[in-house]
C-alpha cells in the first residue's frame, strides 16, 4: 500500500519549494564530517578502544541521518515503516556510545563488566518495541509525514535515553575534572564541550521537535534539522584534541589534512545558503575557520619540534639516569662490602697499637713511639671514616635502624664534652660545657645516634679550631617543645656559601685547606640525617671567615 505526499517520489536529491534546502542538505555535511574522521581516526588506530569507539558513534549518527533522508523524501509507505526503527535504534545507541566514550577517554580503561551490563539491559527494549505498535502508533497511509506517528515509547523511552546520556556523561567529567593535571584539564574542557553541545542539540532538538509537533504546537518537525549542526560542533572539538594534545595518537600531518577537510565542509555550505543571513554566518564562520586553523598549525608545528626535542632530550637523561643508579647501586654495594672487611683489621691494628703506646710489650723508644703514635691516630682516622662510608650506604639504602628510648641530652652532651676533652687539649683547645635547662631535658631518641650527632660535630669543631675554645651549651624552649644542643668554635668560620652546601655529601669548607684538614666530608651529613630521622635537624651559623661557627642540634623536648 502507498501513501502520497509528494507529486512523485524522490529520494535523496530534494527538491520541494516548502522546505529549505540548507536545511535538508545539511545531512550531508554532518554525515560525512562524522564517517571521514571517525573512519580517519580508526585506520589510524584501529587497536585503541577509543578510536573504534569514535567510529561507532560516527556510524550510528551516519545511520540515523541516512534514515532521516529516506523519511524526508520518499513516499512509500512499506519504506517508511522499515526505516522508521533505524531512527529510534540508531538514536539510542549513540547515547549509549557517548557515555562509553567518554568514561574511556576519562579513564583510560574499559568500563566495568556491570556498566556493560546496564547498556544492554536499556538497550534490549529499543530493539524489542522498535519495530512495534508501541513505536509506531496512529499511523495514516493517507499521510505520509513521518513525524506524525511516534509512539509512547519513542516520545518516552528514547528521550529518557538521551538525557540519561547527558546527565551521565556531565557528572563523569565533572567528577574527573577535580583530580586531573593541568594538561588533561584542558582536554576535559575541549571534550565536555563538544560532546555535550552536541548531545543537547541532537537529542534536545530532535525530541523536542517530535513532541511539539505531535501536540499540534508546530505544523512540522523541521526544526530539528538544526540539531544535525551539533555533529560538526563536536568533530570540530575533537579535530582540535587531535592536532593540539596528539589525541587518538594521530600525526602532525594527519591532523592537518583534518583541518582542512573541516574547512571544505563549512566552505560546501555555502552553495546551499538561501538568505543572507546564512551566507553571512556561514562566511563568517569559515573565515574564522580559516584564520584559527592556520594559526593552530603553526602553533602545533612549533610545539611539535620543541617536544621531539624534548623527548630526545628526556630519553637521553633516562639512560644517563638508569647508568648513575646502576654506578650508584654498585659504589654503595662496595662500600658497604669494603667498609665491612676493612673493619675487623683496622680494629685490630688500634688493639695492638694502643697496647703498645700503654707499654704493654715492654719500654718503646721515643722514635718507636712516635711512630706507632702516628699509626694508631691513622688507624683511628681510617676508622671513622669506615664507619662514615657504613653509615652512608644505610641511609641511601635505608637501612639505618633506630633504637628509640626516653633519656637525658644533657648527660649525652656533657660525657661526649668529657670524652673529647683530653683530645682537645692535646691540640691546645679548651673544650667546656654548659646547660640552661628549664625541664628535664628527656627525649625520645635513639641515644647512640644522638651521641653521634654530638660527637660528629665536636670534631667538626676541632679540626677547623687551630686555637681557641670550644663550648657545648644545652638549652630548651618549653614553649616550640624543643631543646637545642649547641657546639660553638672560634674557629676559620664560614662564608655564606659554604653554609648552605656544607651538609651535602663530601662538601668540605671552602678555607679547609687554611687549616691542613683531612676527612670524609661525611661527618656534617649523617649527622643532619640522623637528627632529622629523630624528629629534629642541624643547622649551622657563622659571621663569616675567621669568626667561628655555631652547629645546633634540635632534637624534640618530651613535656
Amino acid at each position: 500500500m502507498i501513501c502520497y505526499l509528494f507529486s512523485e517520489p524522490i529520494y535523496l536529491i530534494f527538491s520541494q519549494d516548502d522546505l529549505p534546502a540548507l536545511l535538508y542538505y545539511s545531512h550531508i555535511p554532518a554525515t560525512i564530517v562524522a564517517l571521514v574522521i571517525g573512519l580517519f581516526v580508526y585506520f589510524k588506530g584501529r587497536d585503541l578502544l577509543l578510536n573504534r569507539l569514535l567510529l561507532l558513534i560516527s556510524l550510528s549518527f551516519s545511520v540515523w541521518t541516512f534514515s532521516n533522508l529516506i523519511l524526508w523524501t520518499n513516499i512509500h509507505s512499506d519504506w517508511l515503516l522499515f526505516v522508521w526503527p533505524f531512527l529510534a535504534v540508531s538514536a539510542s545507541f549513540l547515547s549509549i556510545l557517548s557515555i562509553y566514550f567518554v568514561y574511556v577517554f576519562l579513564y583510560k580503561k574499559d568500563i566495568p563488566f556491570f556498566i556493560k551490563l546496564i547498556f544492554i539491559v536499556l538497550l534490549t527494549p529499543v530493539l524489542v518495541f522498535a519495530s512495534t505498535n508501541l513505536s509506531l502508533t496512529g499511523f495514516d497511509l493517507a499521510n505520509c509525514d513521518a513525524f506524525k506517528f511516534e509512539g509512547l515509547i519513542y516520545k518516552m523511552y528514547y528521550t529518557s535515553i538521551a538525557a540519561l546520556a547527558i546527565v551521565w556523561t556531565t557528572i563523569l567529567f565533572i567528577h574527573q575534572y577535580k583530580k586531573a593535571s593541568a594538561e588533561f584539564k584542558k582536554q576535559i574542557l575541549l571534550m565536555g564541550a563538544g560532546i555535550e553541545l552536541f548531545l543537547f542539540l541532537f537529542f534536545t532538538l530532535i525530541f523536542l521537535a517530535s513532541y511539539l509537533t505531535s501536540l499540534g504546537l508546530l505544523p512540522d518537525s523541521r526544526i530539528e534539522m538544526y540539531g544535525l549542526f551539533g555533529m560538526m560542533i563536536f568533530m570540530g572539538f575533537i579535530g582540535i584534541l587531535i592536532v593540539e594534545f596528539k589525541m587518538f595518537k594521530i600525526g602532525v600531518i594527519a591532523s592537518q589534512a583534518l583541518i582542512v577537510g573541516l574547512i571544505i565542509l563549512i566552505g560546501s555550505e555555502l552553495f546551499f545558503a538561501e538568505s543572507k543571513t546564512n551566507i553571512i554566518l556561514i562566511s563568517v564562520t569559515l573565515f574564522l575557520s580559516l584564520i584559527g586553523g592556520y594559526l593552530l598549525v603553526r602553533s602545533v608545528k612549533r610545539e611539535v619540534k620543541q617536544r621531539k626535542e624534548i623527548e630526545k632530550l628526556a630519553e637521553k637523561l633516562e639512560k644517563a639516569n638508569e647508568r648513575l643508579k646502576a654506578l650508584d647501586k654498585m659504589k654503595s654495594e662496595f662500600v658497604s662490602i669494603a667498609s665491612h672487611q676493612l673493619r675487623s683489621p683496622l680494629t685490630s691494628i688500634r688493639g695492638y697499637s694502643s697496647m703498645l703506646l700503654e707499654g704493654s710489650f715492654g719500654k718503646l723508644t721515643p722514635k718507636a713511639y712516635d711512630a706507632i703514635s702516628r699509626i694508631h691516630e691513622s688507624s683511628r682516622f681510617m676508622a671513622a671514616s669506615v664507619e662514615d662510608y657504613l653509615n652512608v650506604s644505610r641511609i641511601q639504602a635505608g637501612n639505618m635502624k633506630y633504637e628509640y628510648s626516653d633519656f637525658n641530652v644533657c648527660d649525652v652532651a656533657e660525657r661526649v664534652a668529657d670524652d673529647t676533652r683530653p683530645q682537645g687539649m692535646k691540640k691546645g683547645l679548651l673544650i667546656t660545657f654548659k646547660s640552661d635547662m628549664t625541664k628535664k631535658g628527656v627525649v625520645h631518641a635513639d641515644i647512640g645516634k644522638t651521641r653521634q650527632v654530638i660527637d660528629n660535630l665536636v670534631n667538626n669543631a676541632m679540626k677547623y679550631t687551630p686555637k681557641g675554645s670550644i663550648s657545648i651549651l644545652v638549652h630548651d624552649n618549653p614553649k616550640k617543645k624543643k631543646i637545642y644542643i649547641e657546639v660553638s668554635d672560634t674557629g676559620i668560620g664560614m662564608s655564606q656559601y659554604t653554609i648552605e652546601n656544607m651538609f651535602e655529601k663530601f662538601e668540605r669548607a671552602s678555607n679547609a685547606n687554611e687549616v691542613n684538614v683531612t676527612g670524609t666530608g661525611l661527618g656534617l651529613y649523617i649527622a643532619r640525617k640522623m637528627a632529622r630521622e629523630m624528629g629534629g635537624d642541624v643547622t649551622a651559623h657563622s659571621e663569616g671567615e675567621g669568626k667561628g661557627s655555631t652547629f645546633i642540634v634540635e632534637l624534640p623536648l618530651m613535656m
